[in-house]
């Protein structure tokens, strides 16, 4: 389960009465929060001198969530559309050309394996 994230003005609030001599106990008490939440905002705001959410470790995908959609949409209404169109319609984006080589395959897999496994799963069930 996903821990639910702390607003921006809530952190600035814990930092303030830190900064006004409170202790780790008193101010999860004032803003009825756990006290480990308290203690891992002012050790984060002791390390980096800000609240703000630091961007975490890893590679970017180079297409968002909304242009793969988009893609896999736009493929599966036309069956026979070119990579160079697709390519085209996701140039004004600035999505990269390997990029939508490798969702569309990346679609297209997933989709055959699933068909793959009906397949299967009819041949058992007539033989």
């Amino acid at each position: 389960m996903k821990n639910k994230e702390h607003t921006r003005q809530v952190r600035d609030t814990v930092v303030k009465k830190f900064k006004a001599g409170f202790g780790y106990k008193k101010i999860s008490q004032a803003l009825n929060i756990p006290r480990s939440t308290v203690q891992a905002i002012i050790l984060k705001w002791k390390e980096y001198q800000t609240t703000a959410n630091l961007p975490r470790p890893g590679r970017h995908s180079k297409l968002s969530a909304h242009t793969r959609r988009r893609l896999i949409r736009d493929a599966a209404k036309r069956p026979m559309i070119t990579l160079d169109e697709l390519q085209r319609s996701t140039a004004e984006v600035g999505d990269s050309r390997i990029s939508v080589v490798y969702c569309t395959n990346l679609a297209f897999m997933e989709e055959w394996q699933e068909e793959s496994h009906f397949l299967k799963i009819s041949i058992k069930s007539v033989v």
